[in-house]
């Protein structure tokens, strides 16, 4: 009875096995098939959206670093990104500083997402004299909010670099110098990024003497033909930027300032409303802070309306005037005129 029940069951799982193994074979492809189509191609598939472009990123894991040295590397052309869907998704404001009129090629390096869905991407542009690694940051609507350098490879040999990403998201960009004595000096900045679009500086560790190295500027390369755009300064290190807004009476802005030898910075970029000629405002949703733009012929005066501590140390205010940098090319077309 024993070898009759066997006999029996193994007959029952052999029909059950060839009926049901075409439907498993096709449950299999399908899902192959699917997650194949998930990824796109971009050096290849030009014609996508904005999701299908930050979702065929490969996943990261974190902690991540990245070392200048491994931008010397070569990556194969399914690492490249289409210069179509460059133009279409990373906007030139990104790199131009860096590459100027030359012409980088794109490639992917990777993406990680947080807890409220904001995608960090990472992308390398290169050309044959230099390499520079990107940090992106996409919405959960997968639009573009804010980008920077994250690691440039040096020509110099006594300089070395690296960034990267923890798994709290902080973001970490490290820089060492060895001198002709052998004594190291280093550099540690540490960011955060908010969904308002800025990333904020929050530490600076260094051995270096202060003040030489300039300060990335976000918005520098864009319009700037609205009566109130300009650079307005006291130093490289205490400034304001504004820019041409995409509507007449919005402006584009970033403050970076410098106080008390340095202990307190505070950084900002982000759009204002121009509620009246010489006045625009900044708020933004998710940001407790409320910034003030007044501005007359020579210069512009900020006050911080409320909550703007995420964006600075807490023993300084934006509150502050910058004079109105004059611009040269104006100057020449007057004495045309004459």
């Amino acid at each position: 009875m024993s070898g009759g029940l066997f006999t029996s069951h193994f007959l029952v799982f052999t029909y059950l096995d060839l009926m049901f193994r075409p439907l498993i074979c096709l449950v299999l492809i399908t899902a192959l098939f699917s997650c194949k189509q998930g990824k796109k191609n971009l050096s290849t598939d030009e014609n996508i959206t904005a999701t299908e472009f930050v979702e065929s990123f490969p996943e990261l894991m974190l902690p991540y670093s990245l070392h200048d040295s491994a931008l010397d590397r070569k990556l194969g052309d399914t690492a490249l990104i289409s210069n179509k869907l460059v133009k279409a998704f990373i906007p030139d404001s990104v790199y131009k500083r860096d590459f100027r009129n030359a012409k980088p090629k794109f490639y992917v390096l990777g993406r990680a997402m947080d807890k409220n869905e904001d995608n960090y991407l990472l992308i390398k542009a290169a050309t044959k004299e230099k390499q520079v690694a990107y940090l992106l940051c996409y919405d959960k609507d997968h639009a573009f909010k804010a980008g920077m350098p994250l690691v440039t490879g040096s020509a110099e040999r006594n300089i070395a670099s690296d960034g990267g990403l923890d798994k709290k998201f902080t973001i970490i960009k490290n820089r060492r110098k060895t001198a002709r004595d052998g004594q190291v000096y280093y550099t540690k900045n540490v960011y955060v990024y908010n969904n308002a679009g800025t990333f904020t500086l929050i530490l600076t560790e260094s051995n270096e003497v202060q003040g030489n190295d300039e300060i990335f500027n976000p918005i520098d390369s864009m319009a700037m033909t609205f009566k109130v755009s300009g650079n307005y300064l006291k130093d490289k290190r205490n400034f304001v930027t504004v820019r041409d807004g995409a509507r007449q009476n919005r402006i584009l802005f970033f403050v970076h300032f410098e106080k008390n030898g340095g202990e307190c910075i505070g950084e900002l970029k982000g759009e204002a409303d121009l509620i009246q000629p010489n006045l625009a405002r900044y708020s933004a949703q998710g940001d407790p802070c409320s910034l003030e733009f007044k501005f007359d012929a020579s210069k512009v005066t900020l006050t911080e309306l409320s909550g703007c501590g995420n964006h600075r140390g807490i023993k300084c205010f934006f509150n502050d005037s910058y004079p109105k940098k004059a611009v040269k090319a104006k100057k020449k077309n007057q004495a045309r005129t004459k």
